[in-house]
């Protein structure tokens, strides 16, 4: 069986997944939901402060509902974390560490 192991987030096994259950994970503006569909496991990513139903997706993929299926999921996501990264270094995307408000001036 395969492991479930992720480099960044803590994500429950197959057995979740496998019993219809849907899984969301987050890390500062990086957002991604785990979500069984049929005989695949399906992941949505995006960015932002807003709930999954309100975001544009910046990435979907799907894998065979499986042990093995989940771990390249895993693997996946933690690809998209990855690039998510390298866009808040750069300042493309605004994470809550990197969000400075607006200062008024008078």
């Amino acid at each position: 069986m395969a492991k479930n192991i992720s480099a960044y987030f803590d994500i429950p096994d197959v057995s979740l997944f496998l019993e219809g259950n849907t899984f969301i994970g987050s890390e500062n503006t990086f957002n991604f939901r785990i979500k069984p569909d049929g005989d695949k496991l399906m992941s949505s990513v995006w960015y932002g402060m807003k709930c999954f139903e309100l975001s544009e997706m910046s990435d979907e993929h799907e894998e065979e509902k499986s042990a093995e299926g989940l771990a390249a999921l895993i693997h996946h996501i933690d690809g998209e974390y990855g690039k998510y990264m390298k866009l808040v270094e750069s300042g493309e995307v605004k994470g809550r560490r990197t969000y400075k408000p607006e200062q008024k001036t008078e």
